[in-house]
């Protein structure tokens, strides 16, 4: 008894961490987390920040450049000292610093031209991005629906099971009173046998939404969550199709969908192409200043002392060859330090240069065409996505009307399926009608019931379309 009862507190226990482990996500939840992790989102999210390094490199053009040298090497043989200038044929180690700066003051406008042009693209990029978030709403929102539609599905089929199996009681009820014959009961078994494969095939789509969702939400397949399901969905008499506008709908579209504004944007980038390609026609001017010192292991000093030497002279006197030496004061020198030698070499320069551009191969001319070829493509790409964005629109304002008077059909029949099931059901406890006709009218029902879920989430999902297009968030009411 003691051993029963540890089972059942641990299995209670077990039970419990189960419940508490699986999480609820709602619709607004799904849509908040994808936004978040969603990997199409992040590539998105890096583009734009790979566009905003563009734009502020753009940017950065205007400021003037500045880089410094230095370089060292080692020179033998018959060479030019680099500080005395003077050909030697000793080694001679040497050393060079230089710093330069350049600054453009004129380039035909392509530097600002290519400040707008990042800017436009940028602008396009966070465009796209705002558009991948509302495609992945939508796409969420879908297969949100699919779980609760599937999970209506299994509901629905489990109550038809449960009352079929009610139904079997009631015909072993009249069997046993011989007022059924056997083979009733047996038509009753089968119809709970077709129950039970709805029931599986549900309970597999059940699984394979939720797949689906975890896939968009970058969640980890084996995570148990459980989807906020309301009450009863309930669909506005305001989310009327029929009072929409195809015009009004489109002109709101155009306004809140972030890929036109994107197309806009790269259409003006595309226009400045032509502009920047041009300015390699027209003369760059540059201005430039430097700055460089040189060192080398032979630069010598005087080093403020004297020294006495003899030159040997040779002189004639009568034909005769006469030698002697002469005295002469020379400057002791020593070696030049390295920071004396810098200083001493220290030069400056500055000025201004003026590139003419006369003959490139037509490369600029050739470059100029292609960027007039990308603006006019650019243009079309622009217009054929809004064509698309109004023959989108129009299919959805249409399967949305259809949707609803689907609906109103569903209900219409549910109705008179029930009332047409409830009469069998009197009719077969009486006897007057046999078990196929009774299991007809069931079907019938049975049939009606998954029409009408079907419709319903059908004409929930359309509407959600046009809430997109009109801008409007996606949530469940």
């Amino acid at each position: 008894m003691f051993k029963n009862l540890t089972l059942t507190f641990f299995a209670c226990i077990l039970m419990c961490n189960g419940i508490f482990a699986q999480e609820t996500w709602s619709l607004e939840k799904c849509v908040r987390y994808a936004l978040q992790e969603n990997i199409n989102i992040k590539r998105a999210e890096i583009n734009v920040k790979s566009n905003q390094l563009s734009e502020k490199g753009s940017k950065y053009n205007r400021l003037p450049s500045l880089n410094g040298r230095i370089g060292g090497g080692y020179q033998f043989g018959r060479t030019i000292d680099p500080v005395t200038n003077a050909f030697n044929s000793l080694s001679i180690g040497t050393n060079s610093l230089s710093l330069d700066l350049g600054v453009t003051l004129y380039n035909g406008g392509r530097i600002e031209n290519s400040i707008k042009q990042a800017s436009y693209d940028l602008q396009a990029a966070m465009g796209d991005l705002a558009q991948t978030k509302n495609d992945i709403s939508l796409l969420i929102a879908q297969s949100y629906l699919n779980v609760l539609f599937a999970e209506e599905q299994l509901d629905a089929a489990v109550k038809r099971k449960e009352l079929t199996e009610s139904q079997l009681s009631q015909v072993d009820k009249l069997i046993r009173a011989g007022a059924r014959p056997q083979n009733d009961r047996l038509e009753i078994l089968a119809t709970i046998a077709r129950n039970d494969q709805a029931i599986i095939a549900q309970e597999n789509a059940v699984e394979t939404g939720l797949l689906s969702l975890k896939n968009l939400l970058q969640l980890d397949p084996s995570k148990d969550i459980q989807l906020e399901k309301p009450n009863t969905i309930v669909i506005s008499a305001d989310d009327n199709p029929d009072v929409l506008n195809l015009g009004d709908l489109y002109n709101s579209s155009i306004m809140n969908q972030p890929f036109i504004k994107a197309d806009e944007n790269r259409v003006k980038s595309a226009a400045l192409g032509k502009n920047i390609a041009r300015a390699n026609l027209l003369p760059r001017l540059t201005a430039f200043a430097g700055l460089s010192a040189n060192y080398s292991t032979r630069g010598k000093r005087l080093d403020g002392t004297t020294s006495t030497v003899l030159l040997p002279q040779t002189v004639y006197i009568d034909g005769l060859e006469v030698d002697f030496a002469l005295e002469q004061e020379r400057d002791n020198v020593e070696d030049n330090p390295y920071f004396d030698q810098i200083n001493e070499n220290f030069g400056q320069s500055i000025g201004v240069s003026l590139n003419i551009p006369i003959y490139n191969n037509h490369s600029t001319i050739i470059a100029m065409d292609q960027a007039e070829l990308n603006m006019i493509n650019t243009q079309y790409t622009s217009e054929i996505n809004k064509q698309n964005l109004k023959n989108d629109i129009q299919t959805s304002l249409a399967n949305a009307r259809a949707a609803k008077r689907t609906l109103a059909a569903s209900n219409r029949t549910v109705e008179a399926s029930t009332a047409a099931f409830q009469n069998s059901e009197k009719q077969f406890q009486l006897g007057t009608i046999n078990t196929f006709e009774y299991a007809t009218a069931k079907n019938n029902l049975d049939q009606a019931e998954v029409d009408l879920i079907i419709a319903k989430y059908d004409y929930l999902f359309k509407l959600k379309v046009l809430d997109f297009y009109q801008g409007k968030k996606l949530e469940l009411k």
